[in-house]
């Protein structure tokens, strides 16, 4: 379970990479560590927050990288 400062590095990550990379989530998934199985295990129990081509961009960027889980 995060901590509170689990969650102000995971905002501060979010706003440092919004600030400088806005277009670019794979930038971003690659900054907090996400791995295969976090990203399935978020799409499957958490509110979709990201549009549908941002979902799409996710799902291609870990068929390429598939020991990453």
């Amino acid at each position: 379970m995060a901590n509170k400062l689990d969650l102000a590095d995971a905002q501060f990550i979010g706003f440092h990479h919004g600030k400088w990379h806005r277009s670019d989530i794979i930038g971003l998934v690659e900054c907090m560590g996400l791995t295969k199985r976090e990203w399935i295990k978020w799409k499957n129990n958490y509110p979709q927050s990201l549009d549908e081509e941002e979902i799409k961009e996710i799902d291609e960027h870990f068929k390429l990288k598939p020991n990453n889980l």
